[in-house]
């Protein structure tokens, strides 16, 4: 395959999720989260055996498909019972550590692949990846038993849908998902052939550098959730991280500032990346009409994510091949992303702040007693 047909077999994961994040969610509050995660879970095990069989890129970006059909019932049903079991306190923690499971699973699958690839083949190992999944159906079903949900949402799907998509927190937060993901997903994709391609890495050293720069996204995910527990402002982490990711991207595809400090900007593009998914799965709960949204909540969350990843690498290597198979055309791409993540969660954390302001309205008129701020300073 050439770069673009493999961007197309990476990207096939997310058509369903870039679709219909959204009625998935609506899906997950009506039929049951815990039962969505097994069969979503087997889903990605099946598409996993039928692509250690294929023939041909036709057979392949079927597979990812039907694994793609599992990954977004999974990743959307998951974080409500990850609130669920979560004080509020601990939530923004308990969602920060949700959000690792791409790079986490990344970092993992690369360091794993070269000695497996060398021992059993890429089908060897694809079909131990699909054994996976049943290991996690069962340990899931384990761990969520007694798990008590909050009441799905009452009215037809449709309008639940309709309540969700009415909430501007949460297209503002799914757009800034959408921009994050594209520029971290195209970069941790396309890595390890930049990194032979242009830094004269062997394909086993670039496999494993990529590794460490996946997995640096692991611990400012958790950090994230520190301080976003301790009271740390969600919009100031977003917008701060995406300038920071923007200027890594500018001087990782700058050829004249030579190889180790163009390195050392892959490790801070994937290591301050970290702290806006946390942000974003934690700012969630702020947004959403009721608990009982929450699966439609995040499964609009998880649609903008994927339309950012589904477009991210594709469209980076048509750049790349636009300019000559030059990676400085990988730039205008990923520095438009960061520029879209800012102002997304910029304007996301204006509309939270007006969202507390009606909040506080709503309980004060059920009690009998509204607070607006008086001239006297005091409160009426």
């Amino acid at each position: 395959m050439d770069l673009v047909q493999g961007g197309f077999v990476v990207s096939m994961f997310y058509v369903l999720g870039m679709a219909l994040g959204l009625v998935v969610g609506v899906t997950a509050d009506r039929l049951g989260r815990r039962a969505l995660i097994a069969a979503g879970f087997l889903f990605m095990g099946l598409g996993g055996v039928m692509g250690s069989m294929a023939d041909g890129l036709s057979m392949l970006l079927a597979s990812r498909f039907v694994e793609g059909i599992g990954f977004i019932g999974t990743v959307v049903a998951a974080p409500a019972l990850v609130s669920a079991a979560a004080s509020a306190h601990d939530r923004p923690l308990a969602l920060s550590l949700w959000s690792i499971f791409t790079p986490t699973g990344m970092a993992l699958a690369l360091v794993v692949a070269p000695p497996m690839l060398s021992s059993v083949g890429w089908r060897g190992l694809w079909l131990g990846v699909a054994a996976l999944t049943v290991v996690a159906v069962v340990l899931i079903t384990v761990a969520t038993r007694g798990l008590r949900m909050p009441r799905a949402p009452e009215g037809k799907p449709w309008r639940v849908a309709g309540e969700t998509l009415a909430r501007p927190g949460l297209l503002l937060l799914s757009l800034a998902f959408g921009a994050y993901a594209f520029q971290w997903v195209s970069l941790m994709v396309w890595l390890p052939t930049f990194l032979a391609a242009d830094m004269g890495a062997t394909p086993t050293a670039a496999a494993l550098l990529t590794a460490l720069i996946v997995f640096l996204n692991v611990p400012s995910n958790v950090l994230g959730g520190l301080l976003l527990r301790r009271g740390a402002p969600r919009r100031l982490l977003i917008v701060g991280c995406a300038a920071l990711m923007g200027l890594s991207a500018w001087g990782i595809f700058t050829p004249s500032l030579g190889n180790d400090v163009r390195f050392a900007l892959c490790l801070a593009f994937s290591f301050v990346g970290g702290f806006i998914p946390a942000s974003l799965f934690a700012g969630v709960p702020n947004h959403a009409p009721t608990p009982g949204h929450m699966g439609a909540a995040t499964g609009m969350l998880m649609q903008g994510s994927n339309i950012g990843q589904f477009v991210g690498p594709s469209l980076v290597a048509v750049a790349v091949a636009a300019s000559g198979g030059s990676w400085t055309g990988a730039l205008a791409p990923l520095i438009g992303g960061a520029v879209l993540t800012m102002a997304a969660g910029l304007l996301a954390g204006h509309v939270e702040g007006g969202n507390r302001t009606e909040e506080r309205l709503r309980r004060g008129q059920q009690d009998g007693v509204v607070e607006t701020p008086s001239t006297q300073g005091g409160k009426t």
